[in-house]
């Protein structure tokens, strides 16, 4: 068994991804066990990803390795969702070498009157090895 991924910098703050399950047996939609811990606050969900016959453009891996890649900075937001945006994604550059990762998990399920419980935490990378470390640890969970 692989062990999770945990994102836990120097603010404190914490994110754990488990190794995607494949629910279906079919490779198309995997299922990744997902967690915030942040000052008193924990909260978990299961999201629904891309499976190995996604357009790999379109994936989480691919999403963090470009993230990764444009290291000199980007305007404006980047964001990935998973498929019932159980999970979140958002980064932003601040243009002098950090950027700010935002994690928001959502209770799992369709929400389409956008009422379920949310949480949210943000985490500073640097923008080079941080950040290139960070996209290949996490790229090698979700592709095992």
């Amino acid at each position: 068994m692989t062990e999770p991924f945990v994102l836990q910098p120097y603010s404190g703050a914490r994110w754990v991804v488990h190794p995607p399950r494949d629910p279906y047996g079919d490779g198309y939609v995997f299922t990744i066990a997902t967690a915030l811990h942040e000052e008193g606050m924990t909260a978990s969900t299961v999201a629904k990803i891309d499976g190995r016959y996604a357009d790999l453009a379109t994936t989480l891996p691919a999403f963090v390795q470009r993230l990764a890649a444009d290291w000199c900075g980007w305007n404006g937001t980047r964001t990935w969702t998973s498929m019932e945006r159980e999970l979140a994604i958002d980064a932003r550059h601040d243009g002098r070498g950090y950027v700010s990762l935002g994690v928001t998990l959502r209770a799992p399920g369709l929400d389409l009157e956008d009422t379920a419980w949310s949480a949210r935490a943000v985490f500073v990378l640097e923008a080079g090895e941080e950040m290139t470390r960070f996209a290949a640890d996490l790229t090698h969970l979700l592709r095992t």
